[in-house]
């Protein structure tokens, strides 16, 4: 406690001393005064959260003993504004501290490994990510996760947007080290990404580079990395969104490129959306060209978001969510995949409420369950869990 009593006061004493420094203008007013900010500014943010978690069996004879667990995630944002700003952001100053131990109290061996692989360990503040933004250009370096795309820490080659069944060009996040990018060139934005080192052929082969636009009413996006490659093209056509996109994607097993092709069609019917798409793709495992299809309609009722889909690998998908109260919400995500997160034959389930406090800023208390891999609502097995955010 004394060590978190002596950090806050440091944190406290150092916003106070930026805040005062990015005071630009003092404007006196009736009995007080307030100010205008045009100077560097230094933003403390994070969360934290205590939880009760019984894991899931992954493997036969697992242990599955409950465990208490928390976990601390500071983050730090200092700008610079202007027509040449930059941004440093130090984040993921969790689970102890980037060179500290994790403070999570588990209750066996394999389960404190993998909670403190999730620390960011030995960084420090080189760790941190750097934007610049200029008139022309903007730039971002970061290990591992350089701020680019939508999501940051995007492949610039994200910028393609392929259709489902298709292999996707790049990752989604967290891989490139430093992203370039022309967010105006005449219209399109214009990207490159990499990482920090060419030392290996892995590393130079994940340099990639992005683009998208509109032109005479077509949405056009593309991406290359490697010796992949992939273009699509989308417009409104009778009240429809239609997609078509072509790849050329490398196989290894192979030893060559596989022509990849898919069309979507999306489709608003009254509070409906109807969505199918058709593609010729290449197996993920077999890397063989095949046949996919796939189907969903999306809509919503009595304030609940309500999806549902079934495609060609017969991957049924079921997804409500919304509010119960106006401090309950409610979530139930359903795929009949096997996740592999279980021993047994599991279908992929994220269940669980949550519960906003009132008369807090951010405090919350949800209860669920969870075998999704991507843990795209809550964290895996079965858990309480108080959060707070600052």
């Amino acid at each position: 406690m004394k060590k978190a009593l002596l950090t806050t006061t440091a944190l406290v004493a150092l916003s106070g001393a930026v805040f005062a420094d990015s005071i630009d203008t003092v404007v006196p007013s009736s009995g007080s005064t307030h100010h205008t900010h045009a100077k560097q500014t230094v933003t403390w943010s994070g969360n934290a959260h205590i939880r009760y978690n019984i894991p899931l069996a992954a493997t036969a004879g697992a242990n599955t003993d409950g465990r208490v667990l928390s976990d601390v995630d500071v983050d730090v944002t200092m700008s610079s504004p202007g027509s040449y700003s930059a941004t440093v952001e130090l984040y993921g100053i969790e689970n102890g501290g980037r060179a500290g131990t994790n403070i999570a109290t588990v209750q066996d061996a394999a389960t404190a490994a993998d909670e403190t692989a999730t620390a960011i360990g030995g960084e420090g503040v080189a760790g941190a990510t750097v934007t610049v933004t200029t008139p022309i250009f903007n730039v971002s370096v970061g290990t591992n996760d350089a701020r680019g795309g939508a999501g940051g820490g995007a492949d610039a080659s994200d910028l393609y947007a392929d259709i489902d069944h298709m292999t996707n060009i790049g990752a989604d996040e967290d891989t490139s080290d430093w992203y370039i990018s022309l967010p105006n060139f005449g219209g399109w934005t214009i990207a490159a990404s990499g990482e920090r080192t060419m030392t290996s052929t892995a590393d130079k082969q994940a340099t990639s580079i992005g683009l998208k636009g509109t032109v005479g009413g077509l949405s056009i996006t593309a991406g290359a990395m490697y010796k992949n490659t992939g273009l699509s093209v989308s417009t409104s056509l009778m009240g429809a969104t239609v997609k078509v996109a072509a790849s050329s994607i490398y196989s290894s097993i192979k030893a060559k490129n596989i022509q990849e092709s898919g069309v979507q069609v999306d489709m608003p019917l009254g509070g409906i959306t109807l969505s199918a798409n058709s593609t010729t793709n290449m197996h993920p495992t077999t890397h063989n060209t095949r046949n996919s299809w796939g189907a969903s309609i999306a809509t919503t009722v009595g304030g609940f978001a309500v999806s549902a889909g079934t495609d060609s690998d017969e991957d049924n998908q079921f997804k409500i969510s919304g509010p119960i109260s106006p401090t309950v919400d409610f979530v139930f995500d359903y795929d009949s995949t096997n996740p592999a997160t279980t021993s047994a034959d599991d279908a992929t389930i994220e269940a669980g409420v949550t519960y906003k406090v009132p008369g807090t800023s951010g405090t919350t208390i949800s209860a669920s369950y969870s075998n999704d891999p991507d843990e795209d609502n809550f964290d895996n097995g079965t858990q309480v869990k108080m959060a707070f955010t600052f």
